[in-house]
């Protein structure tokens, strides 16, 4: 599937868009320092709040645009927020699934070669931003609502595995 993206910038407020939607790149440097914060306040929802924030600031885009181009709910949904994921520079991913869950591997990640960079490797997996995005991802794919899916990380690129593994479940 190509994806019919739009890119636009106001010159005014100096923001970014893609089909219509503000979004803002970041570095590497600002994804491992975001990444870090919520790991340090995990006892407080860190990790959540980070996952939470990422789902909601993606799933309008996934649904307008699968909406705006008649996307049927499923498989075609998944390939759109995969490649998503490539245009928004975050990494490449490929999932499959259904209503019930699924997996999603990613074969290169913006946040593990971040951290990996920044701070070598990790003890555990702390990939949180993808995580809320595989929830919206899916929730979009099978008209599920907003905190309708667990994603854990099972397989994770900054412990030293060469790909990612998230696994996807309804709740």
């Amino acid at each position: 599937m190509a994806l019919k993206t739009e890119f636009t910038f106001n010159d005014k407020t100096y923001r970014h868009f893609i089909n219509g939607f503000e979004a803002v790149m970041h570095c590497h440097h600002y994804m491992a320092l975001t990444t870090m914060i919520a790991k340090k306040f995990d006892e407080y929802g860190g990790s959540r709040i980070l996952a939470e924030s990422a789902e909601d600031a993606v799933r309008p885009m996934f649904d307008s645009y699968a909406e705006k181009n008649s996307l049927p709910p499923g498989d075609e949904r998944l390939k759109m927020a995969a490649e998503f994921y490539e245009v928004m520079g975050m990494g490449q991913m490929e999932a499959q699934g259904s209503q019930e869950g699924g997996q999603v591997i990613l074969t290169r990640s913006h946040v593990d070669q971040g951290w990996l960079t920044k701070f070598g490797p990790a003890d555990s997996p702390l990939n949180y931003w993808t995580s809320g995005y595989i929830s919206a991802m899916f929730g979009c794919a099978f008209e599920q609502s907003a905190r309708g899916y667990d994603v854990v990380e099972t397989s994770s690129i900054v412990q030293g595995e060469k790909i990612g593994k998230f696994e996807v479940k309804v709740k």
